[in-house]
């Protein structure tokens, strides 16, 4: 029975302890949420300023990102519309030059080139107005038209006197003469689309410096709306810093005894880590060395103020004795004491303006060297370029003569065979020609000694004719056929 109360009352020693933490684990519960409900209302009230100061940094980031890339677009619409002026620049030169390269040799080119240069309004239509002004642009179009004639013919008399610019003189060609109205209307054409091209370059210009000012004071309000955001939340963080926080602590963690006992009012406590009081102790002792240190250093910078003060005096007793000494030289050189300063301010210094002699003398002779130098690369240059010329023509001519000799040797190989060919064929039928001539040669012989045996035959009386021999007979027969290849031949 006493083991059994005793374990009772044991275990309800131990139910009264956990009941003790558990009270203790509430409280701090309780207290944590007070201080995390007042926190939370300070942030709710501070929720929509900081909402609204949020979006208006958003806003102000928005539109600097879009000013920024309308300035992009139009910085990049000004470039190409300065590539554009230059090319029109390089066509109206163009067709200045060639206008010039068709009046050149002209005995007309004065006046040519005034009808050229002439400036005369072209009527434009305005497609795009409504009918209400057409009567209005009639008129405005019939004054133009007028004041353009006028101008016109007063510019014309005051350029050219009798001469008219809006007719062909006589003597002059009407070909040409018309090339040069065409040349001139576009011209007129170039410059009016270049004059249209620098306004819309004007107005981009004008458009780009409003936008840059206004990307300017979006970026103060951007700026401002920032520091804005940034002051509410510093302002934030010190209204949440001065919120009372509850902490718990134990009696062995309390120091703050008055008169030996703990006092009831703990507002003027200071909570701390002990870590804290260990680093403030070592800093006592560090301090109290820094102290003596400090004495030591004081004690050496007394003594070397106490030296330098002797120095001063020292020093100061030579500079009056040299000034003094000065002094008299000057009395005795000027009869006058002289500022030092403005006397080395107004004295020559021989070796500097000799210095400076010869660097400008340097310099001369540098930037002359420099100018012969140049032109004597320049005439290398024009020596170089005509060798070159001159080499390329020679070989140019030794490309042709080449050829050329190329030619002749193909002509001459050609000929050379040909001619091995006829000359093989003449030797043959020349042989066979000689031998036909010994034949008739012979046959001729032959005949000759007939006719004499005949002729001696005849002449004597009582002779008679006899036959010709038989071989004579068959050579007979022969000949025609050896005299018909020679006819043929």
């Amino acid at each position: 029975m006493t083991d059994t109360l005793k374990n009772f009352d044991c275990e309800l020693l131990c139910l009264r302890h956990e009941k003790f933490l558990l009270d203790i684990d509430m409280k701090m519960a309780d207290l944590r949420h007070m201080t995390l409900y007042e926190e939370f209302m300070l942030l709710k009230d501070f929720e929509k300023r900081e909402n609204a100061l949020a979006s208006k940094v958003e806003e102000k980031q928005e539109e600097k990102t879009d000013i920024q890339n309308k300035i992009v677009d139009a910085m990049a619409k000004l470039d190409q519309k300065r590539r554009d002026i230059e090319k029109l620049l390089e066509k109206e030169k163009i067709q200045t030059s060639a206008f010039l390269e068709t009046i050149t040799d002209n005995k007309f080119a004065e006046f040519l080139n005034k009808v050229y240069k002439k400036k005369i309004r072209r009527s434009k239509t305005k497609a795009k107005e409504g009918q209400g002004g057409d009567e209005d642009s009639d008129e405005g179009s019939e004054d133009d038209s007028e004041y353009s004639e006028s101008e016109e013919e007063s510019e014309s008399e005051s350029e050219t006197g009798q001469m008219d610019l809006d007719a062909c003189p006589p003597g002059c060609d009407q070909s040409v003469y018309d090339n040069t109205c065409l040349l001139r209307e576009k011209r007129l054409d170039v410059e009016e689309a270049l004059t249209e091209e620098k306004k819309n370059r004007d107005a981009l210009t004008k458009e780009l410096e409003s936008m840059q000012k206004k990307a300017k004071v979006i970026e103060t309000a951007s700026k401002a709306a920032e520091q804005e955001l940034e002051a509410f939340q510093l302002e934030k963080q010190h209204k949440l810093n001065e919120l009372d926080v509850i902490i718990t602590l134990n009696l062995r963690q309390i120091e703050y005894i008055v008169g030996g006992i703990l006092p009831d009012d703990l507002s003027q406590c200071l909570v701390f880590e002990a870590l804290s009081v260990t680093q403030l102790q070592h800093r006592t002792q560090e301090l109290m060395h820094e102290q003596s240190t400090q004495k030591t250093q004081k004690k050496d910078a007394r003594k070397r103020h106490v030296e330098l003060i002797k120095d001063r005096r020292i020093f100061n007793h030579r500079i009056n004795a040299m000034k003094d000494e000065c002094d008299t030289l000057m009395m005795q050189k000027f009869g006058c004491i002289v500022d030092i300063e403005k006397l080395e301010a107004v004295t020559f210094n021989r070796q500097i303006e000799e210095a400076k002699e010869r660097l400008a003398l340097l310099e001369t002779k540098c930037y002359d060297e420099l100018i012969q130098w140049d032109e004597n690369t320049q005439s290398a240059k024009n020596e170089m370029t005509m060798l070159i010329r001159k080499n390329t023509v020679l070989l140019n001519q030794l490309t042709m003569l080449y050829e050329e000799k190329k030619l002749y040797e193909r002509n001459l190989d050609e000929r050379q065979t040909k001619l091995g060919t006829e000359f093989s064929g003449l030797q043959k039928s020349a042989i066979e020609e000689c031998h036909r001539l010994v034949q008739l040669v012979h046959y001729q012989a032959q005949e000759i000694e007939s006719m004499k045996d005949e002729i001696m035959m005849l002449s004597r009386k009582g002779g008679h004719i006899l036959p010709p021999a038989q071989r004579l007979v068959s050579q007979q027969r022969s000949a025609p056929a050896v005299t018909q290849p020679l006819q043929s031949a």
